[in-house]
């Protein structure tokens, strides 16, 4: 994963589909995470609220860069790009559960738990994944959130740096935000949907160069939180 040596695309190409298919991550146990470990300087950079038409721009930045990411998908928006999340599977960028129409999940109950089922069957159903990372929307969660997703098999994901380009500050400000936040295990929070998001696409690259000349290492989040992942 984490295209070391090359993409996960170009490895099913040499190995065939078998040797790279990943079929969903292993749970651990229930709890709330907002970086990873700080020993390495490793970081990820997360993607919340698509696919999008954006996300295919983003995924070619990913692409081009040798880096991977974690996408938290909005299940409503699954239909119609069953394509690009298998594409960023193949990559080896990893997917998360974000609700199926962008709605609170604190208060936890039927119709929170029922938007973590739903969003969850439309991953799968789309990629053969199954993802075990949850972002509730906004950043709201609760005790009897995070242990409701627990029964789901996710652990909840928060993040340590903000870029706040939903605020559309223009490009500079995103880069500077992030530059700025990020140390060893961050996890960052960007968005490929929701909006108008050309301002993050133009800070990605900038963004991606100056943290590999600083040494970091770019992971998904489950590398960083040393989740294994499923194959089949």
């Amino acid at each position: 994963m984490a295209f070391a040596g090359g993409s996960a695309r170009e490895a099913a190409a040499q190995d065939g589909p078998a040797a790279t298919a990943v079929t969903g991550c292993q749970y651990t146990a229930s709890g709330q995470v907002r970086r990873g470990p700080s020993a390495h300087k490793r970081v990820a950079l997360t993607f919340d609220d698509g696919p999008a038409a954006l996300t295919t721009s983003v995924l070619t930045v990913l692409e081009r860069e040798h880096v991977p990411a974690t996408f938290f998908i909005v299940g409503r928006n699954v239909a119609g790009r069953e394509a690009t999340l298998r594409r960023a599977l193949a990559d080896g960028s990893m997917l998360g559960n974000h609700s199926f129409t962008h709605v609170s999940l604190a208060a936890a109950d039927d119709a929170a738990l029922q938007e973590i089922t739903d969003t969850q069957a439309a991953i799968r159903d789309a990629t053969g994944f199954t993802p075990c990372l949850l972002r509730p929307p906004f950043g709201l969660s609760s005790r009897k959130l995070v242990q409701a997703a627990g029964t789901e098999s996710l652990k909840s994901i928060l993040w340590s740096v903000n870029s706040k380009d939903f605020t559309e500050p223009g490009t500079k400000v995103i880069k500077k935000r992030v530059l700025d936040g990020v140390r060893a295990g961050s996890i960052v929070l960007m968005h490929d949907g929701g909006g108008q998001r050309r301002q993050t696409l133009a800070a990605l690259p900038d963004i991606i160069r100056t943290l590999k000349a600083r040494g970091y290492r770019f992971v998904t989040v489950t590398d960083l939180l040393g989740l294994k992942l499923v194959r089949g």
